[in-house]
């Protein structure tokens, strides 16, 4: 018996985008006439259309807000960091036998 030909998928023209890769149209509603204008002239200002602004720039800062873990910490909360960890140090210092309390100079001039 004589092997059939396989049929051969054509392939991609050149320089085609794969399909989740194409530009859509798409339209955004709530957004002011004054947001558009800020990010028209955004982007005429460092050479791009909007939709290269938008896929770069605006995507890059969209993507640095997501990676965050969380926010700046308020310094009332450093304080209470310190605090914690102060009484922790505190803690273990107390169960140490006597020799290991004696301080730096102590133990190095001894």
């Amino acid at each position: 018996m004589e092997a059939q030909p396989q049929p051969v998928n054509p392939s991609p023209k050149p320089n085609s985008k794969p399909k989740s890769q194409e530009p859509v149209t798409w339209s955004i509603r709530g957004v002011e006439r004054d947001t558009r204008s800020v990010i028209e002239k955004a982007a005429e200002r460092v050479g791009k259309t909007i939709g290269q602004y938008l896929n770069e720039d605006v995507r890059s800062f969209a993507q640095g807000q997501l990676t965050q873990t969380q926010l700046p910490t308020a310094p009332v909360d450093i304080q209470n960091q310190i605090d914690h960890l102060t009484k922790m140090v505190e803690g273990i210092a107390n169960r140490m036998p006597e020799q290991g309390k004696r301080s730096f100079w102590q133990r190095l001039f001894e």
